[in-house]
């Protein structure tokens, strides 16, 4: 059955967190040459399932997409059977995020590969000008076993050390071609160079891409539950999605919340939860629905337009050992389930 708060109907039985189709998700991944973005980039385009990712790179050279997978090729773009598509830079970044833009409806994601130099924070700045993106955040890939040989280097420390500060989510990759000890001096100075930075450790092959990006999460009715707990936001079941270093916990709410006690209850969240969204609903503005993003340790809450339904619910996504939005001492707002 469909409950209404302040004006917002829940429907348990139908409850997707997605953004509005009219903004799409835009996210950076970055990390000098050699990182391993293009490996990411890869398995994105090619194991993905419920997305459909636009994704701007510099080279389809090096992308080595399974021909099986490829619907289409114009020498500009690459369409896949699973709805992503590749778009090549060579005419510009602007050229190619046009093309994209002209078909938005098509995609939910878009992700743009930076050059092995470049600062992702700048891309970043150029899309917030297109009204139809939602900025997501950079990521940045740390090739460990080179990294502090990097920041040694004077002809390259000031590009690795940029790229490192601006990041929104770091990735520890390749931590199989290098030994414990020097994992362990890496971590410390991503630690001391970007201070609270959300930081994965990408050991194997099952870290998801997506995941990564935010951009497989959904919420079915299993997850939505009613509950007669008398708290504003409800903890929902977990969910680790075949990665051990990843789990996510929905948080369903029951009544408007204060915005000061909102804040302060983000401002306490801990780097160990690496994304969240959805929508709430604030005490000051009846009727009123608000968008929820938060991209490592970047927050942003916009009034969101008028829909005639809405599911009023967050979703955390973090690493295996995220804590903290239960605590009852955050003004209240949780109750352990």
């Amino acid at each position: 059955m469909a409950r209404s708060i302040r004006g917002h109907t829940i429907k348990p039985d139908a409850v997707m967190l997605t953004q509005p189709k009219t903004l799409l998700p835009f996210t950076v991944l970055g990390g000098f040459l050699g990182a391993g973005k293009t490996t990411l980039l890869n398995r994105l385009l090619t194991e993905t399932q419920d997305t459909r990712f636009a994704v701007l790179v510099n080279d389809f050279g090096e992308l080595n997409i399974d021909e099986g997978l490829v619907a289409r090729h114009d020498g500009k773009t690459i369409a896949l059977s699973n709805g992503c598509m590749c778009c090549s830079m060579a005419d510009g970044f602007l050229s190619a995020l046009m093309t994209v833009m002209d078909r938005a409806e098509a995609f939910d994601h878009v992700v743009v590969e930076a050059s092995g130099v470049a600062n992702p924070r700048r891309i970043m700045d150029i899309a917030t000008l297109d009204p139809g993106l939602m900025p997501n955040g950079s990521i940045v890939l740390v090739d460990c076993p080179q990294f502090l040989s990097q920041l040694e280097d004077p002809l390259i420390n000031d590009a690795v050390i940029t790229q490192l500060v601006e990041a929104d989510i770091i990735v520890m990759n390749k931590l199989a071609l290098t030994d414990a000890a020097t994992i362990t001096r890496v971590h410390r100075r991503i630690d001391q160079l970007n201070p609270g930075c959300p930081t994965v450790i990408n050991d194997g092959e099952n870290l998801q891409p997506a995941l990564l990006l935010g951009g497989e999460h959904r919420l079915d009715a299993s997850t939505t539950g009613s509950t007669h707990r008398p708290a504003s936001l409800v903890p929902g079941p977990s969910h680790d999605h075949g990665d051990a270093r990843f789990r996510s916990v929905v948080l369903r709410q029951t009544e408007p919340i204060n915005r000061d006690d909102f804040n302060r209850w983000v401002e306490a969240l801990p780097p160990s939860i690496i994304r969240g969204k959805g929508f709430i609903a604030l005490a000051e503005s009846p009727g009123e629905a608000w968008l929820w993003q938060k991209v490592g340790r970047s927050t942003v809450l916009a009034r969101y337009p008028a829909v005639e339904e809405i599911a009023l619910a967050l979703v955390l996504i973090g690493t295996s050992a995220m804590s903290g939005y239960e605590d009852p001492s955050l003004t209240g707002l949780f109750v352990k389930t």
